[in-house]
């Protein structure tokens, strides 16, 4: 493993040949951009457009690299692309009920000036419950599922802002919306997750419209109707105890927590939902599902489906650490877009090594590479990223060579005795 003769060649051959199923359907030119825009990714780590330039190790400029590039990323995703995706993901899910994590990150500009729709967002990482900070930047909606081995990946991702050009009063639910639109479309039977953020009328009624299911945590605040009594959220709380224990994860850590659970009304919209109070946690939570809940075990159910939601906070950390998305340098919002669409493609081939890690002898080389300090852990993405960086580094050439011309390029005629001119 020392100087990677054996999985380097191998680790090339396996993303062309992943870029190759997405991108099928293109012509040649893009088939040639999807390979470079993956591996660039992926050997450096990065979204900018300069240092993939540099792990592509081709013979001409960098500029002209980059502005190639930058050509393709202007033409946006192509929709055959997309469906080649989406029926990746959908071969690596699970039959049955779906569980779907819809959630809104952040990315923060704090210096951008030309970038197209710059707007005020959140920053998550400088705001706290008592104080919000606006930061120059993009919001970026998401929609992940879990894979067989429970590794996250998406199934729609938008990045947007409130000075988008698309971008209409109250446009959050749009995107909300489109991803669940998707989401009906790919699976027959889907349960939401999704945190206070979304405790709003319009998104419960939206997906019981749809004939879906949702677990949504509810504000403090929220008015429900109990026995035929209007209480608030942190009533409830404070009104009743845990009645059974359970243990799961929560951010990767083992955690034991009691729950209970009640029928409620919520009066605003006339649905009725079960509402799941949990403690253990730093605060008591309370879910709103319109699951069926007929015993301890589907309770238990939805609230390990809620729990499940922190991969999701680990996906967009990836994508930041990993990769830093934050530092792309493209200016469009369709370039933008497309590079967080080819982002994602370089995730989803993360989650078929880890997939394939029985039978694929490149998930074993990537862990080795990696050189990981804990043995046990249960998102799998940063050391497998860092296990194919490992290796790409000791590449002396890119993958020009995998795509050979399409006819043996013509020599120069020569006569015998004579020095042509």
């Amino acid at each position: 493993m020392s100087d990677f003769s054996t999985s380097l060649p191998k680790m090339k051959q396996a993303i062309v040949s992943f870029t190759e199923k997405i991108s099928c359907s293109l012509s040649r030119p893009d088939r040639k951009f999807a390979a470079d825009i993956c591996y660039g990714i992926l050997a450096s780590g990065s979204c900018q457009l300069t240092n993939v330039s540099d792990a592509l190790l081709e013979d001409n400029k960098k500029v002209n690299t980059v502005e190639r590039l930058s050509r393709h990323l202007d033409r946006g995703v192509c929709k055959p692309a997309v469906q080649n995706y989406l029926k990746l993901v959908s071969g690596m899910v699970t039959d049955g009920e779906t569980v779907v994590h819809i959630d809104n990150s952040d990315v923060v500009k704090p210096s951008g000036k030309a970038f197209e729709g710059l707007g005020k967002v959140r920053d998550g990482s400088k705001s706290t419950a008592s104080k919000c900070v606006l930061e120059k930047g993009f919001y970026v909606t998401e929609a992940v599922v879990l894979t067989r081995s429970k590794q996250p990946v998406s199934v729609f991702s938008d990045v947007w802002s409130d000075q988008s050009p698309a971008y209409v009063s109250g446009g959050e639910c749009a995107f909300t919306y489109g991803a669940m639109n998707r989401c009906n479309e790919l699976f027959s039977s889907v349960v939401y997750v999704m945190d206070r953020g979304y405790d709003d009328n319009y998104v419960m009624k939206y997906v019981e419209k749809a004939n879906q299911k949702y677990i949504i945590r509810l504000k403090t605040s929220r008015c429900l109707e109990v026995n035929g009594k209007r209480c608030s959220g942190s009533n409830i709380c404070d009104t009743h105890s845990g009645k059974y224990s359970m243990k799961l994860f929560r951010h990767g850590k083992s955690c034991k927590v009691k729950v209970s659970c009640l029928k409620a009304r919520i009066p605003s919209i006339n649905q009725n939902v079960t509402v799941v109070v949990v403690y253990g946690a730093k605060h008591p939570m309370v879910l709103a599902t319109n699951c069926a809940v007929l015993d301890k075990h589907d309770m238990m159910r939805v609230v390990t489906n809620y729990f499940s939601r922190w991969r999701i906070e680990e996906y967009f950390r990836c994508k930041k650490q990993s990769f830093g998305f934050e530092h792309f340098r493209v200016r469009s919002l369709r370039s933008i877009n497309a590079l967080n669409f080819w982002l994602g493609v370089c995730l989803l081939f993360l989650a078929t090594l880890k997939e394939s890690e029985k039978t694929n002898l490149l998930y074993r080389d990537c862990i080795e590479a990696a050189k990981p300090i804990k043995d046990q852990v249960h998102f799998f993405y940063y050391r497998i990223a860092d296990g194919i960086g490992m290796i790409l580094s000791k590449a002396r050439s890119g993958i020009r060579g995998y795509f050979k011309p399409l006819r043996p390029n013509q020599g120069q005629m020569r006569i015998r005795g004579y020095c042509l001119a």
